[in-house]
């Protein structure tokens, strides 16, 4: 018996848009219908979503593209919707949600009379740190970012080829990558959005993935260790062909101060510094949030 698939509703396809960008990182706005009045176009519950460019193609098969956007969904058309989706880039733009209150008058090229009250939500990108290295304080420093971090605004991922210290039970809740090739790839993916730590067991490691990160560096770029340690390091950078400018924008130490050796309290210096990243970033204009994916040897 032929099995017939019932189409899927505008509501459905909207929300699983939005948290395939979500997931993506992409930032974007949903606009909800709240409340009505008289005679409007959309009830209650009708949604819209604006994200800058065509993020992917599933998003663009289904979407039409409009006021430097993806424009999914609709909160009612017209002249009215035009309005709308100049405060959702407004809204877009100042990183924020609010209420705003349409007359269905002349302004909005419309005779019904109606009002309509739409919320806009900012759904901004998250912020992910790659943490290369698995060790003590990488363990204390992720447990750190998880409560500090969250609400899900910072995704943290911890690269490291041992698994048995790059487990599930030292590191709940964090996406583990075993192979530094991947960790690579996923902090030039956003690099706008990226912070990444480079504190694994081995120097030459540590060296060999900063020169990879450097190609096209994160938003931050921290280096774990000692004065000394980064003096070597930076030495062995730019004499490999990096330009000082570059190197000198790695953060070593990392932290805000010294707290202590422990473990523990290095990660308590290295999240306060990290976390104080993240508030800049949130606060900088919209830069675009992909980029490529450099090539390299592998580190394995």
């Amino acid at each position: 018996m032929l099995e017939v698939v019932p189409p899927v509703s505008e509501a459905i396809q909207v929300m699983t848009a939005a948290v395939a960008l979500a997931g993506r990182g992409v930032p974007f706005v949903i606009a909800t219908v709240v409340r009505v009045q008289g005679s409007t176009p959309r009830n209650p519950g009708a949604r819209m979503i604006w994200a800058p460019g065509v993020p992917d193609e599933e998003l663009a098969a289904a979407a039409h593209v409009g006021l430097e956007g993806a424009v999914l969904g609709t909160v009612g058309g017209g002249q009215f919707e035009m309005l709308a989706l100049d405060d959702a880039r407004r809204y877009f733009r100042e990183r924020r949600s609010g209420v705003e209150r349409y007359v269905l008058g002349a302004e909005a090229d419309q005779c019904c009379g109606g009002v309509m009250e739409v919320f806009f939500e900012y759904c901004g990108a998250r912020r992910r740190v790659v943490l290369f290295g698995a060790g003590h304080v990488a363990a204390e420093l992720a447990a750190l970012l998880a409560r500090a971090g969250g609400g899900g605004g910072v995704e943290t991922v911890v690269v490291d080829d041992r698994p048995e210290w790059n487990t599930a039970e030292r590191f709940p809740g964090a996406r583990r990558v075993g192979a530094w090739d991947d960790g690579i790839r996923l902090a030039h993916e956003r690099p706008a959005e990226t912070l990444a730590c480079v504190m694994t067991c081995s120097h030459d490691t540590d060296y060999q993935l900063l020169r990879r990160l450097l190609v096209e560096p994160p938003s931050f770029v921290g280096l774990i260790g000692s004065r000394s340690k980064r003096a070597c390091l930076f030495g062995r950078l730019v004499a490999s062909g990096l330009s000082d400018e570059v190197v000198q924008r790695v953060h070593c130490p990392i932290g805000v101060g010294d707290t202590g050796k422990e473990p523990a309290m290095v990660a308590i210096s290295m999240a306060a510094q990290l976390l104080v990243e993240v508030k800049k970033m949130d606060r900088a204009p919209h830069r675009p949030v992909s980029g490529p994916s450099p090539s390299g040897t592998s580190l394995g």
